[in-house]
Order: structure tokens, then sequence, then C-alpha cells
């Protein structure tokens, strides 16, 4: 991989924009170029250079076609969670193993547990903070509330498609929409966003599957 090449894929990690306007033909390769070169990413005699490289790159994230299996997908969106994130504790994890119990799940009540390096992270239902009293007084925790939980729930194909997940995530960020949290679960997606996003998320995930 060239230093050029290399740059630019660092570039376009923080500017997933650039892929997208490029890839959908909305700026040509030397246009591109260009800005690239006033970017820095290149010297002002390597144009061609730059050129040769966009030519070779695999521009796959925005190949709308390839992502049409998103019009199959289900959408379903649940308010008022809380996220709960604790330090990684093998205590902690005992206690709220025994919480779950506790829980309905086919009443569609939330509680999970992931278990991260150094951390413990909970998302579970408001109103079900009170089963966790005991512990949050225990244990010093970050609290995120008033979270919504969109449920994106996939054909079991899906798995097939390289960059899906990242094709949904970097719409959202384009238009704004600040990503709380998401946990996968094939087929499942599950996407935790501010309340004050969550409209805003459902529209542009549904202009997403036209």
């Amino acid at each position: 991989m060239s230093q050029i090449e290399q740059n630019f894929r660092e570039f376009l990690n923080k500017h997933p924009e650039i892929e997208k306007t490029y890839a959908t033909g909305l700026i040509n390769r030397r246009a591109l170029a260009r800005y690239l070169i006033k970017q820095n990413l290149a010297k002002n005699n390597q144009m061609e250079a730059v050129v040769a490289m966009l030519r070779r790159y695999p521009f796959e994230r925005y190949r709308l076609d390839k992502f049409d299996i998103i019009k199959q997908i289900r959408i379903s969106i649940k308010d008022k969670i809380l996220i709960l994130d604790f330090d990684k504790d093998k205590t902690l994890i005992k206690k709220l193993e025994h919480i779950i119990s506790n829980i309905d799940y086919d009443k569609g009540e939330t509680f999970k547990i992931v278990v991260g390096e150094g951390c413990v992270k909970v998302f579970v239902d408001e109103e079900k903070e009170s089963l966790l009293k005991e512990i949050i007084e225990q244990f010093k925790c970050r609290r995120l509330k008033n979270i919504s939980e969109i449920n994106i729930l996939f054909p079991k194909k899906t798995d097939k498609v390289k960059g899906i997940i990242s094709y949904i995530t970097s719409e959202l960020a384009l238009n704004d929409i600040n990503i709380t949290e998401f946990l996968t679960a094939t087929p499942e997606l599950l996407i935790y966003v501010e309340e004050k996003y969550v409209l805003k998320a459902y529209e542009v995930i549904k202009r997403m599957q036209k």
C-alpha cells in the first residue's frame, strides 16, 4: 500500500461523506484528487499518482445495488432505556446474573449485560431501575438516561453482505445522529441513540430502504 493510499484510508475514516460523494458519482476522479492534494494528503506534483490511486481504490461501501437487501429489514423502536456503565468486577457480574430471573423477556422487557475488557454495561428499561438499586449504590457507574433502542432485524442471508452495518452507521453519522452504543446479535442490529435523535434516525433508515 502506497503512502498516498494509506493517507486516503485514514482520511475516509474521518470523512465518510467523501467516499459517498465519489462512489455515487457526485464528484469525478480528478476533482477529488485536487481536493486531496489541497488537504495535504499528497504533494502538488503527485496529481497523476493520486488519480491512479483513486482508479485502483475499492469503493465498495456505497455500491447501493449491493445493499438492496436493506429493503427487507424490519425496524422497531423502544424508548426509555437506561444504560449503566460499570468498571469490570466479578462480584458485580454475579449480582447482575441474579437479576435476570426478574426480567420477563417474553413481554419484551429489556435487560442486557455486555462484559468488555475493562467495563460492564447494562441495558435495562428505566422502569426496572429499582431492581438495580443495591448494585448502583454499591458500585460506581455512569448513567445514561432517555435512550432509545432501534432494533433492526435483517434477513438471515445478510451475513454474507460485507459492509452493511458500516453503511447504516455511516448514513446516521452523515445526518448528524450520534450513536450512543450499538450491539450486534445476528440477524439483529441494536442501535442506541438519545431520544431526541430517534425520529430522525428512523426517517434516515426508512429512506435507505427506498
